[in-house]
């Protein structure tokens, strides 16, 4: 009978187990869907429920997913001048990032988190980058020394070098040549998750990058790439993949 009984509790405990990672996979697709449908109160949502989870159960890769969700947002709401919005959502990231440094497997991607976190300081004001700006230099040293072979480092490099001014290292090409390592960094081991949406949106930024130096060709490959992963993503199926075609004409 107690052989019974503990083979009936290490079953319950792996049923529970996986069904709160169950949960999280999918509002992690519940955010990918908003993504790929441009429905950012869908996106919410799934932010929603992984605070719920993380709530009722504390787990770093739920943890990780919602400051992920969370880092995505933010760049929607500055991308959108929404900065009243943003600037309460940067203060809970901060606060994310200190919770998930306390995980070391997390440890690459913490450090590449406080990256984007120096430059949405610099995004809610510009006059800051004199003092955020070699800050968040010195950041990004930190974030390559411990995870040159992370895929979102690698981010987070080509986003500063594709901002930052020349004389400080910036570069639109070395920003696509980073962009280009975080995917391979991504295919490395052939698994990307189906819901990854950071891999589409390196894709896409990419893409946009390659635009702007005038690589018409290299950017709508960038943008079909995106399109072959997720045929129904409505951002470059309906706009930038079509305006990229009529300046090829």
């Amino acid at each position: 009978m107690r052989r019974i009984t503990t083979v009936l509790l290490l079953m319950t405990l792996t049923l529970s187990t996986g069904s709160v990672m169950a949960q999280a996979d999918r509002s992690g697709c519940t955010i990918y869907r908003g993504y790929i449908t441009g429905n950012m109160e869908m996106w919410k949502k799934g932010m929603q429920e992984l605070q719920e989870q993380l709530r009722n159960d504390p787990k770093a890769s739920t943890l990780y997913t919602l400051a992920e969700a969370r880092y995505g947002y933010i760049g929607y709401l500055l991308g959108r001048n929404e900065k009243d919005v943003a600037r309460p959502q940067i203060e809970t990231f901060e606060s994310e990032i200190e919770q998930l440094g306390r995980f070391p497997e997390y440890r690459a991607e913490t450090e590449a988190f406080r990256v984007a976190l120096l430059g949405f300081r610099m995004g809610l004001n510009p006059a800051r980058a004199v003092t955020l700006g070699p800050k968040a230099l010195k950041q990004l040293e930190t974030a390559m020394d411990v995870g040159k072979n992370s895929a979102v480092v690698w981010i987070e490099k080509a986003n500063s070098e594709a901002h930052m001014p020349a004389f400080a290292g910036g570069s639109k090409e070395k920003a696509a040549a980073s962009f280009r390592e975080a995917l391979r960094l991504f295919e490395a081991d052939g698994s990307v998750s189906p819901c990854n949406w950071r891999y589409l949106n390196t894709m896409v930024l990419l893409g946009q990058l390659l635009e702007k130096t005038g690589d018409n060709s290299g950017a709508r490959d960038a943008y079909r790439m995106a399109l072959k992963r997720a045929p129904d993503f409505q951002w470059v199926r309906d706009e930038l993949l079509p305006e990229i075609e009529k300046k090829l004409k």
